[in-house]
């Protein structure tokens, strides 16, 4: 075929009228603003607004058949709605940024659908909850810029309803997987503080508003999203989860089950404690210390004081002589501040002391610690070990030595206070009776004259020798613990 014709008949049909309308619908498919897709999901989304009204009015109807055909139409209509956004995004979205052609946040939204997609395979549930949260959030930033104010908040009632059950559901399904999750995977711990932090952000500001919510906003910005402005400390962060978990009291009371929030508990205490020794100076390591007492405080309030059943009857017991105690000391609270923290800390020291030796838990390091705050608190009381030497006793000369301790120099007296063990007493009466022997064998040879010397002195020789052995050979005994005595009688 001639080019020249094909490229006529190529021109006219850009003219004509089906080809301008071709050309058309084709700039339409791939526009940033306008295309098909759009259309179809305005159609999806009206639909399943309106079914919706019917559905939240459903116990208006007191035929059983009607309602079941209402909730049946309305759940048929939300698939389509999120099967279409879906698609939207898969096909849509997903040519956009194969051509360069997405804007920022765009890309953003294709980013997370494949973060989302590595659930699919691994867990369906989890899947699908994200993906469907992923999907409104997408359909609810669209309403927001293109609609009007009628619509929106028709379609608000509708978006609130849906998300806050998607996040409950996925807080439920992430509590089982918490409480199935071996030791040290943080990964799951990690889920479910993300989880409150993000809906906080962007689910609590559009909720109608109301004390509570402000209350928990205004907390949040004083003393979660501040952390993020300071230095990346480890007990800022254990802060910044203690303090979200705090919230999760009253943003998901029933849906986060109280054995996973114990968990979550525990296992800030557990970090807590270690992560207090590793600091080097004393405002760090004291601010980790802090972390453990808060979140001990917290445990009780929030998860002991609730408890119905107990796994150990001494758990108990410890748990009430603990409240009764704390109980009490909460009245000193406003007459002594300051009294009231000393007894306090002292208090929550003790308590987790239990709970450590009860659990078999070691950490020299923090126990030495809590020892020092003790002491600080004056709740202990340091004990002074001053060794003393005994004159003549080598056991005492060769404990001091191993202690680094100097002796005491022979030329100075020494003077104690400890009782002298009766082993010690009979060792010296032995020791000054041989030199009583000696001293009269040496007065003996020095002042007998030379010729009664070679008759007497062989005699008085052999009997003072005698006498000196025995008596030697027994201090021996005593001193070695009778050991000679008790190897002859088993040979």
């Amino acid at each position: 075929m001639d080019p020249n014709v094909s490229l006529q008949l190529s021109k006219r049909t850009d003219d004509s009228l089906w080809g301008r309308a071709i050309s058309s619908i084709g700039r339409a498919v791939y526009s940033s603003s306008f295309n098909l897709y759009i259309l179809l999901i305005a159609s999806k989304r009206n639909r399943v607004v309106r079914d919706f009204n019917h559905y939240i009015n459903l116990n208006d109807y007191k035929d059983e058949n009607k309602r079941e055909q209402i909730s049946e139409k309305y759940k048929k209509s939300y698939a389509n709605y999120i099967n279409s956004i879906e698609k939207y995004i898969t096909d849509n979205l997903y040519t956009k940024v194969q051509k360069n052609a997405a804007t920022i946040d765009e890309q953003n939204i294709i980013s997370k659908y494949y973060n989302i997609c590595k659930y699919k395979n691994e867990d369906q549930v989890l899947f699908r909850t994200k993906m469907e949260k992923l999907v409104l959030n997408t359909d609810w930033n669209t309403v927001q810029a293109a609609k009007s104010e009628g619509f929106i908040s028709r379609f608000k009632e509708f978006y609130l309803y849906n998300i806050e059950e998607l996040y409950k559901a996925e807080m439920r399904h992430d509590a089982i997987l918490l409480a199935n999750a071996k030791e040290g995977d943080r990964d799951q711990y990690e889920a479910i503080y993300s989880l409150i932090e993000t809906y906080i952000k962007e689910v609590l500001p559009i909720l109608p508003e109301s004390d509570e919510n402000n209350a928990i906003i205004k907390d949040y910005r004083k003393y979660v999203a501040a952390l993020d402005t300071y230095e990346k400390k480890d007990f800022l962060e254990l802060r910044k989860r203690l303090t979200l978990l705090g919230f999760s009291k009253q943003l998901f009371e029933y849906a986060f089950p109280m054995l996973a929030k114990e968990q979550c508990y525990k296992e800030i205490i557990e970090i807590a404690r270690i992560i207090t020794t590793n600091y080097f100076t004393d405002a760090e390591q004291f601010a980790s210390y802090e972390v453990i007492l808060d979140a001990i405080e917290e445990y009780v309030d929030n998860i002991q004081d609730y408890k119905t059943t107990w796994e150990n009857e001494d758990d108990k017991k410890e748990y009430e002589k603990f409240k009764n105690k704390f109980v009490d000391l909460k009245k000193l609270a406003r007459i002594d501040y300051e009294g009231y923290k000393r007894l306090r800390e002292v208090l929550f020291i003790k308590y987790d002391l239990y709970y450590m030796n009860k659990y078999k838990v070691k950490l020299p390091e923090i126990r030495t610690y809590y020892r020092e705050r003790l002491i600080i608190r004056n709740a202990l009381r340091r004990l002074k070990r001053k060794a003393t030497l005994i004159s003549g006793s080598w056991r005492s000369k060769r404990k001091l030595l191993a202690d680094n301790v100097e002796t005491t120099p022979a030329s100075t007296p020494v003077t104690t206070t400890t009782e002298v063990s009766p082993i010690d007493k009979l060792v010296e009466n032995i020791s000054t009776m041989v030199h009583e022997q000696l001293d009269a064998y040496t007065s003996v040879t020095t002042n007998v004259e030379s010729v009664e010397r070679t008759v007497e002195v062989p005699k008085i020789c052999e009997q003072v020798t005698a006498g000196t052995k025995t008596i030697i050979n027994f201090a021996n005994y005593i001193m070695n613990g009778g050991k000679k005595y008790k190897r002859r009688r088993e040979l």
